[in-house]
């Protein structure tokens, strides 16, 4: 079984960008790795449950925000958990569809964006390491994350 390139691309941009957004905000990351064998990712991130909304958000749609910041169009079927994550963070805060809600959904996602293209050297090096290696240990992440 092969992995298509692009999706694979794709699925370390997504798991880079919730480590670094995660690493930016102060929260532990374990490891991340590809799964060569069911064709996805993740990203060992303590919780972040002590965070503000408007952090907590943006940390979920980090991995959706990588996606289309760096290459490629978000992709709705690896997004879908994460989005749901939005939705109950945003149920916790501003119950029902309010101006407020949409409004704190826009201000994470745009944090999200915003800490993507201020850490994109860092984003870069783990999508390098992880598209030769497939895996990224907590030690090496911290490494990573010490470049200037």
């Amino acid at each position: 079984m092969t992995w298509d390139r692009d999706d694979k691309e794709r699925t370390a941009f997504h798991e880079a960008g919730h480590a670094v957004v995660a690493w930016s905000f102060g929260l532990i990351v374990g490891c991340i790795h590809l799964d060569l064998k069911n064709e996805s990712g993740h990203a060992m991130i303590a919780p972040a449950t002590h965070l503000k909304p408007i952090e907590q958000i943006a940390n979920w749609y980090a991995g959706r925000e990588a996606e289309k910041a760096f290459k490629f169009p978000a992709n709705p079927h690896k997004s879908k958990d994460d989005l749901f994550r939005v939705g109950q963070i945003l149920d916790e805060h501003t119950p029902g569809e309010t101006r407020e809600r949409q409004d704190l959904r826009e201000r994470g996602r745009a944090c999200a964006e915003a800490c993507l293209r201020e850490h994109e050297s860092k984003v870069l090096l783990v999508v390098r390491h992880l598209m030769q290696h497939h895996y990224v240990d907590r030690v090496a992440f911290e490494a990573m994350m010490q470049e200037p």
